[in-house]
């Protein structure tokens, strides 16, 4: 504990901890602290802290207690003013604290029917034409529609929707969304085993910096060893980019089964 005084008179007593988290300034600078401290439930107090860009109490690892998931905050102002034909406002860009849900499944991979991304090996139509964007990313947005109501964003993200002959994307688009898959770039602060022979903007496009979450900890790089998780990176005509519990990294086959779902959105 730490006393406070004024003028020689005790007014106070807090923890240091507190008194550390206190004299970090308000806004983005709270990027570069994690905490991991439970805030429970959202509260208009948080929502106002987040459109005012105080970020006031929050921090990364922080994390929200809805409706039987943890939300952690991954980024503040992660994707501030970007977008093709938006200015996008403060907020605060989330993921599941382990696997993301729908109304009724959990993306957690059991190695024999999980085949999250798709049913077999390829990768034809880009990441727009997966199964894992085009049917479980809607059922995503369901659930956090539910637990966040009019807070949860909409954004602009950039998604492949072509591969040459050679198994590298070589088309895509701007697109709305509410939910998104990340990068490698975004997991690792860097490209990794995706094709970006043809340019890096249909794998990475606009989400093209490491998230404090995952520079701060280096535990949640590899998922918490929960288990391993599907990145948007192209790599061939038959497999995606893939962030290993185990702290590797490498691509495997569209169909793979123990590959889960962490899914980022944003709020604000």
């Amino acid at each position: 504990m730490v006393t406070i005084f004024d003028n020689g008179k005790e007014v106070s007593k807090a923890r240091l901890a507190d008194v550390y988290y206190s004299l970090i300034p308000d806004g983005v600078a709270h990027n570069n602290v994690f905490r991991g401290k439970n805030l429970g439930a959202l509260t208009d107090a948080h929502i106002a802290n987040i459109q005012n860009g105080t970020f006031r109490d929050m921090f990364i690892g922080d994390y929200f207690a809805i409706n039987g998931s943890n939300y952690v905050i991954a980024g503040i102002n992660y994707k501030r003013h970007h977008g093709d034909n938006a200015d996008l406002g403060n907020h605060l860009l989330l993921m599941p604290s382990d696997w993301s849900k729908t109304p009724t499944e959990t993306f957690n991979p059991n190695g024999s029917t999980t085949h999250f991304m798709n049913d077999t090996d390829t990768t034809a139509g880009g990441f727009a034409n997966t199964k894992l964007y085009k049917t479980y990313l809607p059922q995503i947005q369901q659930k956090l529609e539910t637990d966040f109501g009019a807070h949860l964003m909409n954004f602009r993200t950039i998604v492949s929707t072509h591969v040459d002959d050679s198994g590298a994307p070589d088309q895509g688009e701007w697109r709305d969304a509410k939910v998104g898959i990340p990068n490698e770039v975004m997991i690792y602060g860097t490209t990794l085993n995706g094709n970006n022979k043809n340019n890096a903007w249909y794998n990475i496009g606009d989400e093209n910096s490491q998230l404090p979450l995952m520079r701060l900890n280096d535990s949640e790089r590899c998922n918490n060893r929960v288990g391993a998780i599907w990145l948007r990176d192209i790599h061939s005509s038959s497999g995606f980019a893939f962030a290993g519990n185990y702290g590797d990294v490498f691509w495997i086959g569209a169909s793979y089964a123990w590959a889960g779902v962490r899914a980022f959105f944003l709020i604000g």
